[in-house]
């Protein structure tokens, strides 16, 4: 696929266009989602000993899936908003009424590649001595950074081949979890390093929302979203063209 980023994220632009506001409002009950999923772990799993800390990574891997539900909903609001149908918020419960075993299932698979790249990170803070002065201190709280960043990396490289795989399941009912993680390997092959790029191109304006107390995420991420909704689209488009016979647009109207 030869296209631009800077158009992609031109027409990502032009897609969120009038339609912000629903856009924002389904990031922000997502992220809901995840916090209340943090806040039940802390609350059931309080202790600080091996069993509950256990407990609580185990609870969080499986809320993280039905949560993967919600963020699938996300993906299909976003699919109506960039073909300009009609979309509501309600979208975000799409995948409740259609099969959600299919997202979970896809889900599973890119939410243990997120936890074995995290394992470093885990042991690290289970193990490792804080310390007792403010140096130590600060050293602990260094290497757990480093640690979360490399996790946090690994874990957008290794999934990015399946990163289509929402929008496949939403494009697509009959098809089942692993057959869109298979199919979403197939049309990323060949444009990965270009949708990692992509993402990179976001790291400037994630950098200065700090300016503003990251309020200005509320604009960032609903067009790092459309973004990769508009990546999407773009691939079917060129593979209808290049490659009739591999899965298309089923809008037909890109």
């Amino acid at each position: 696929m030869d296209v631009k980023i800077r158009v992609l994220k031109r027409r990502a632009a032009n897609a969120l266009s009038g339609h912000m506001g629903n856009a924002i409002l389904g990031m922000l009950a997502v992220f809901a989602v995840h916090v209340a999923g943090s806040m039940l772990a802390s609350g059931l799993f309080s202790g600080t000993d091996m069993l509950n800390i256990v407990l609580q990574q185990v609870f969080l891997f499986i809320f993280s899936l039905v949560a993967a539900i919600i963020s699938a909903g996300m993906s299909y609001m976003y699919l109506n908003m960039a073909r300009q149908k009609e979309h509501t918020l309600f979208d975000l419960f799409h995948f409740f009424r259609n099969e959600p075993d299919r997202v979970i299932i896809a889900a599973f698979v890119m939410a243990l590649i997120d936890l074995i790249v995290s394992i470093p990170y885990y042991y690290y803070g289970l193990t490792a001595d804080p310390g007792s002065n403010m140096e130590e201190e600060l050293e602990y709280m260094l290497i757990t950074m480093i640690l979360l960043l490399l996790a946090q990396a690994l874990n957008t490289i290794l999934t990015a081949p399946f990163t289509l795989s929402f929008f496949l399941l939403s494009d697509h009912p009959d098809m089942n979890g692993i057959e869109a993680l298979k199919q979403s390997a197939r049309l990323m092959k060949g444009n990965i390093l270009r949708f990692l790029l992509l993402l990179l191109s976001f790291l400037p304006m994630i950098i200065l929302s700090v300016i503003t107390f990251y309020i200005a995420l509320l604009w960032v991420v609903p067009l790092m979203e459309m973004s990769r909704t508009v990546f999407y689209l773009k691939i079917l488009e060129y593979r209808e063209r290049e490659r009739p016979e591999v899965i298309t647009d089923p809008a037909g109207d890109l």
